[in-house]
């Protein structure tokens, strides 16, 4: 027989129990549950070795189907058959189209060595795979709308006291609490609750003993892999959610639970210094040095894992250390940059990003690792490595085009990123054009030669076209070149038109390789210095690394401390890429991220030679001005000649203040 069916039985028979068990129903009052609604089908387990046992065999079930079931176990001696659940409050668990599969149970006679007992793994139920709660609560949504919050707890009372507090309607979005069943939270956890609330923020809210944060911080690295947003909470100490509940009601527990929410990495840091001041393993953090170094040791990749958070992250270490946000933050890039600058060989590379999340939208060619010719006995060494992302931010259609070209022979790569301007289909085949036409001309020339080339092939395209009805485009072009003699292998050239940026890191500081002038005056001047049909065109030479390359909304909507830690935190292009681009919401950004990899990616040397400077984007204001600005009665396209500078001498400024 289908034990679901003996499940669904056993169940009926433990709800009716518990309305004539007042032991249980105090329990329930005294812990803020006695309105629990029916879906909960909260029972009483009889406390009589066979009660159960004698009801189900009389309602036609075999003995066979109890003890497949998990609801009894036969005596080891005596071959006896027993029940399982005997003076326990019982909660029916769910599969996601809610049918009962298992039980678990809460010993109320006080003589149990198990405060906690759940079914046994059989044919429908596995503790790995299922949530306590998930069903109940798809089968009945709450009734407002919005993107769910899922509260994921450590028991069966947690999650019927935090569906109470949402209920009280202190909580104005949708949620609703979830539970392991006595197992840490597992991947497929993760999966079932993906396959029922895709789009759900997910907090962990174990208990603030020091048993839920170590549960927490256990959980923290698959946590960090969900798709959607994740955080956590600080309970206050000793504290869960049904301890919250029942000591002010719904209300007053639910503002509690609320406050107590964080992003994930943050809590995860308090967690940590916790741990090595409970542990002992440090003492005074604000005189020891020492001390210090270890919790900077402890907590740096958490700083990699929410670059985003870099000042809430510093403050929280600093609170709990005695010194300021400042030195933290040091600390953390001294412990980074010794990470990874290790020599080649040393450290591995990240594990693979597992998340779920929405993938960004495919490049046009994938990401590419060059492979430069190296007076070495291994020839295929790499010169860099790079990491591309493509987030649409829900543009339709995109505009923005990512290029990537190598050369095997001569070890030599290419990328380009182009931006088109404006909102019409045009700027989309500007961006492809110019994309497509400077990358595959600077492969075999230089990125100067590329970009006069797009804009050559573009202004011949649109001859004759009406302003309006033509397109245009930011374009930056990098091409990397192997170079033996110098420390870091490589030598990058780039060459720009418009407003795409570049980024690297120079004594320590980010410093955009970009930076142009501020446009005085006129609309055309104000949208954009130059572009690739029109304009200065600007180069410069780099004999260092990382790059990150990307359209002007990143820098927009990202700040400076966070593209500084992205660029200086992780050896892992791709991930760091992808991370960058999908930080951005509601507008669509390309972001290509580049490491020399036979030296430390994060740091910046001079080498031999003159020093150079990086040039302005100076010369006339851009002969066209945006043309998918431009009015109807607007004059047939110029072709006005560029002007391209080269400059030498200075070095390279410091990272520039953002207007």
């Amino acid at each position: 027989m289908n034990l679901r069916y003996v499940n669904e039985a056993a169940a009926a028979f433990y709800a009716e129990r518990l309305v004539r068990t007042p032991a249980a129903l105090d329990y329930l009052r005294a812990h803020g549950l006695s309105n629990a609604s029916p879906q909960w089908r909260i029972g009483y387990a009889p406390a009589g070795w066979t009660v159960l046992n004698a009801h189900l065999v009389a309602e036609g079930f075999s003995t066979t189907d109890l003890l497949d079931a998990g609801l009894a176990f036969r005596h080891r001696q005596t071959g006896n058959l027993l029940d399982r659940f005997r003076g326990r409050l019982v909660f029916p668990i769910t599969d996601l189209d809610n049918r009962t599969i298992g039980f678990i149970a809460r010993d109320l006679t006080g003589r149990s060595s198990s405060k906690w007992i759940n079914t046994h793994d059989n044919t429908v139920y596995r503790k790995s795979t299922v949530l306590y709660g998930l069903g109940q609560q798809l089968a009945h949504p709450p009734a407002v709308t919005g993107d769910p919050m899922v509260f994921v707890v450590e028991g069966a009372t947690d999650v019927v006291a935090v569906h109470l507090m949402a209920q009280a309607r202190r909580i104005t979005r949708p949620t609703y609490a979830v539970a392991p069943c006595g197992t840490a939270l597992t991947e497929h956890h993760l999966d079932a609750l993906w396959q029922g609330l895709p789009d759900a923020h997910i907090v962990l809210a174990f208990d603030g003993d020091p048993a839920g944060r170590r549960a927490a911080s256990r959980t923290y690295g698959l946590a960090k892999t969900w798709g959607g947003q994740v955080s956590g909470t600080i309970l206050p100490a000793g504290r869960d959610p049904a301890d919250l509940l029942a000591a002010g009601g719904p209300d007053r527990a639910a503002a509690v639970l609320l406050d107590s929410v964080q992003p994930l990495a943050r809590v995860e840091l308090v967690n940590r210094i916790d741990a090595l001041q409970r542990d002992r393993r440090i003492t005074d953090p604000a005189a020891y040095p020492a001390d210090r170094d270890r919790v900077y040791r402890t907590i740096a990749s958490l700083f990699v894992d929410d670059p985003g958070d870099v000042d809430h992250l510093s403050r929280a270490a600093a609170d709990r250390l005695g010194v300021d946000p400042t030195t933290v933050v040091r600390g953390v890039v001294e412990v980074l940059e010794t990470r990874n600058g290790s020599p080649p060989g040393g450290d591995p590379d990240p594990a693979p990003d597992t998340a779920a999340a929405p993938p960004p939208s495919p490049d046009p060619t994938p990401e590419a690792t060059t492979t430069a010719p190296r007076p070495s006995k291994r020839r295929d060494e790499r010169a860099t490595v790079s990491g591309t992302a493509h987030n649409r931010g829900g543009a339709t259609p995109g505009d923005i085009t990512i290029v990537t070209r190598h050369d095997p022979a001569a070890g030599r790569t290419v990328w380009a990123i182009a931006d088109g301007i404006g909102t019409h289909p045009e700027a989309a085949t500007a961006s492809v054009l110019a994309a497509e036409i400077a990358a595959t001309v600077a492969l075999r020339t230089a990125p100067p030669a590329g970009l006069h080339a797009a804009r050559h092939a573009l202004n011949g395209h649109y001859t004759g076209t009406h302003l309006s009805h033509a397109g245009d485009a930011s374009i930056l072009v990098v091409t990397a070149y192997p170079e033996p003699d110098i420390r870091h292998g490589v030598r990058f050239e780039l060459a720009w038109a418009g407003d795409c940026r570049a980024y690297t890191i120079h004594n320590g500081q980010l410093a955009e390789v970009t930076k142009g002038p501020v446009p005085r005056s006129g609309l055309a001047e104000s949208l954009l210095t130059s572009s690739v049909r029109a304009g200065a065109i600007s180069v410069c030479p780099l004999n260092a690394g990382p790059l990150l390359l990307c359209t002007n909304a990143l820098p927009r909507h990202v700040s400076d401390s966070v593209l500084a830690f992205e660029l200086a935190g992780t050896s892992e292009a791709r991930r760091t890429a992808r991370r960058l681009a999908t930080s951005v919401t509601g507008t669509e950004v390309g972001v290509v991220l580049i490491h020399a990899t036979t030296a430390p990616p994060h740091r910046v040397t001079s080498t031999s030679g003159p020093a150079r400077q990086v040039p302005a984007a100076t010369g006339p204001a851009p002969a066209l001005a945006r043309t998918s600005f431009a009015p109807m009665t607007a004059h047939p396209l110029s072709t006005a000649t560029p002007a391209v500078h080269s400059p030498e001498s200075a070095p390279l400024p410091r990272a520039p203040k953002r207007r």
